[in-house]
């Protein structure tokens, strides 16, 4: 109750809050008419009022092992109706961050006609497998995913999916974060499983710490020879790592040196890097002979997501210190 009447006050001091909510809200609920969803219908309403999801609830109530299965971008992924974040997002939406992951998926396809070897991809912070799934089904027999991710959770729910969907072959994981370094480091495990991160020093913990764990971190470099695979294999790189990328990338050198197409594919948050780094990243995307392909703005629900109009690596310094973005790059030879 509390919760509906600040929602009620701050409508009446602000009635632009309403007209966004309600142009918001209009279009969850035509794409759930237009599916026959009423479950997702329900619980967008009930979260809106009493931010409590009576759809999701009643998957992890009804859920077979406290899982869910469902179709996601043509592959089988098994999500947990209980985990805040990106497993109810999935199941309410059917989908996330859909513009960029349909321009990443037109440049996998676009590179896999290019190349007559396997196309090789480094998945980092692949959580529970939304990208991983997808890379696997696009470039099929002909891809190899290297899939890495330090939380346990999430590579619980990424094993399951590539079992179910035959993906062994495919994908192979690691629980490990990928950094600057090897060693151990300290991992904030978030309510929100796509929100948990490395601990460094000046992160933004507005969500909140559940727990932190001690995990191995390994650079590219030394995974990269672990598995027994040479720089200029790798064809594709996608990241989401919370603001550790700067880490990422100092980690990566040879891959990043090499001339072999590239795809790269990371969201950049950055609130999360502080200017020295920003700018050593985007010199180095420069120097790496990359050209920007697409940069879509993270802001609003996911149907909303825009392709801003830039054109260049330059460009990317107008994003605000306080805004992410995906960002879509790929070098040609």
């Amino acid at each position: 109750m509390a919760d509906i009447i600040t929602k009620v006050n701050r409508a009446l001091s602000d009635p632009t809050a309403v007209e966004s909510w309600v142009a918001t809200n209009r279009r969850k609920v035509k794409r759930w008419i237009r599916r026959g969803e009423l479950g997702p219908l329900i619980g967008g309403l009930t979260g809106g009022a009493f931010d409590w999801n009576a759809y999701t609830s009643y998957l992890a109530w009804r859920a077979d092992d406290g899982v869910v299965v469902r179709d996601i971008n043509g592959s089988e992924m098994v999500l947990d109706p209980s985990m805040d974040g990106i497993s109810q997002e999935l199941l309410m939406y059917g989908g996330r961050e859909e513009l960029s992951a349909s321009i990443f998926e037109r440049e996998l396809e676009r590179l896999a006609t290019r190349l007559d070897s396997t196309v090789t991809v480094l998945e980092i912070g692949a959580n529970i497998g939304y990208y991983a799934l997808l890379e696997a089904r696009v470039l099929g027999d002909d891809g190899h995913v290297l899939a890495f991710e330090p939380d346990p959770r999430n590579i619980d729910l990424l094993t399951r999916s590539i079992e179910r969907n035959g993906y062994g072959d495919r994908i192979d994981v690691e629980r490990v974060a990928v950094g600057d370094s090897d060693g151990t480091v300290t991992f904030n495990v978030l309510p929100l499983s796509n929100k948990s991160h490395v601990d460094v020093d000046g992160f933004d913990r507005k969500h909140g710490i559940e727990r932190q764990i001690d995990v191995a971190q390994k650079t590219t470099s030394t995974l990269l020879e672990e598995h027994d695979v040479a720089p200029d294999e790798i064809n594709v790189v996608r990241m989401d790592v919370e603001g550790y990328e700067a880490q990422v990338f100092r980690g990566m050198p040879d891959v990043l040196a090499s001339d072999q197409p590239l795809v790269l594919f990371f969201e950049l948050h950055r609130p999360r890097i502080d200017d020295e780094s920003f700018e050593w990243m985007l010199q180095m995307l420069e120097e790496s002979g990359l050209e920007l392909v697409a940069v879509t703005d993270l802001e609003g629900p996911m149907w909303y997501e825009v392709q801003l109009p830039w054109t260049s690596i330059d460009d990317l310094r107008k994003i605000g210190d306080d805004h992410s973005t995906h960002v879509i790059l790929r070098r040609t030879p």
